[in-house]
């Protein structure tokens, strides 16, 4: 009977603590789903618009991409601990939307086939991300530079850069086929007619648009996509899960043999290369490059990650979390542009959303322990 006194108190905190733990990582699903109601209601109510429907979902998505990208990233880096934030990658997302811009145009300048010419442009625009990838990795595994302060720093230098390039102004005159890239969708339905893979149905009069359904934006399947391989990597890999390590505590990772140096490089690596993809789908989408291309990019995407329940003191979160996160801020975007409000309350309510999931997370590790 002693025993038995002694073991159940155990045994209940150990299930409280689990508990709270599954409470910590599903309330995101049920905040977007509670937002998601509330601006149905609202805009059924004020504007008479369905918010739910085939058009609305598809922007949302589009809206969470480039958050969704620079949000990995930085679950990356937060990941790996060390008060890690990479304050760079937005301005890398600049420079690679600057570069990929420049090059395509010269290409395309040059007579150089439309196809070649995108593929040539997308790849290096994502290329010269390593570069500054490398140099955060080296300051910081290396040089033992605050990240705060190395990626500051190396963001300035990239966002200059770009600048530089751009002289200024946005990069155009680009090859015909990258704004149906950026902007197009893998199919589109049209009643009575069928489905048309990758393009709007050849037969279709410009009276006929409003009654065809794009499916799929090519855009959110190439962040779906990328989403993937970086879950992979983070949760099944010997790398993902030395940064979940070195994040949790750099002491006992080194102790273990884990090559910390060589970890975090990669992984500012890796964050870079995720602002490269999400520069040159910007370039795809508006057809252009711009050194400010996600000038608001960084305090969304690290509010994703915090929505997401990504431990800002490192060695704890997921990609799903960052895409809940993502989704999120995205609803509440889109939501107040169809409720017709100003878009300067957005920065209103994703504070206020970041500041709950804050209070939220802190609740529950005050009483799992």
């Amino acid at each position: 009977m002693s025993t038995f006194t002694q073991v159940t108190p155990r045994v209940s905190q150990k299930s409280r603590a689990e508990k709270l733990r599954t409470i910590r990582k599903i309330w995101p699903w049920f905040f977007l789903l509670a937002m998601v109601l509330v601006f149905m209601v609202l805009s059924k109510k004020i504007n008479n618009v369905n918010f739910i429907s085939s058009r609305s979902v598809q922007g949302i998505l589009v809206y969470a991409t480039q958050i969704l990208l620079i949000g990995m990233a930085e679950t990356i880096i937060i990941i790996s601990g060390n008060g890690g934030i990479d304050l760079s990658v937005h301005y890398t997302l600049g420079l690679s939307a600057v570069i990929s811009a420049f090059i395509m145009r010269a290409l395309y300048a040059a007579n150089v086939s439309p196809i070649l010419t995108i593929g040539i442009g997308f790849l290096g625009g994502i290329l010269i991300c390593i570069i500054p990838g490398s140099v955060n990795g080296w300051l910081v595994s290396k040089l033992k530079v605050p990240p705060f302060i190395a990626t500051l720093g190396m963001g300035y230098v990239v966002y200059g850069l770009a600048l530089v390039r751009a002289k200024g102004i946005q990069i155009a005159e680009q090859p015909p086929y990258l704004g149906p890239i950026g902007n197009g969708s893998i199919l589109y339905y049209w009643p009575s007619h069928g489905v048309s893979f990758f393009k709007v149905p050849a037969d279709a009069l410009p009276a006929d648009l409003a009654h065809i359904t794009p499916i799929l934006p090519n855009v959110v399947l190439i962040a779906m996509v990328v989403a993937v391989v970086i879950w992979f990597i983070l949760a099944k890999t010997q790398f993902g899960q030395h940064i979940y390590a070195i994040g949790g505590n750099i002491q006992a990772a080194t102790r273990a043999g884990i090559p910390v140096a060589s970890t975090l490089t990669r992984a500012y690596i890796l964050a870079a290369v995720l602002g490269g993809i999400a520069g040159v789908l910007w370039a795809s989408r508006f057809t252009s490059g711009a050194a400010n291309a996600a000038e608001t990019g960084l305090l969304m995407a690290v509010a994703a990650v915090v929505i997401g329940g990504t431990s800002m003191f490192g060695g704890e979160g997921t990609i799903v979390g960052t895409v809940i996160g993502a989704l999120i801020i995205a609803t509440i975007q889109y939501g107040l542009v169809v409720l017709g409000m100003q878009p300067y309350w957005q920065y209103v309510a994703v504070g206020v959303v970041v500041i709950v999931a804050v209070i939220v997370d802190q609740l529950g590790r005050n009483m799992e322990h």
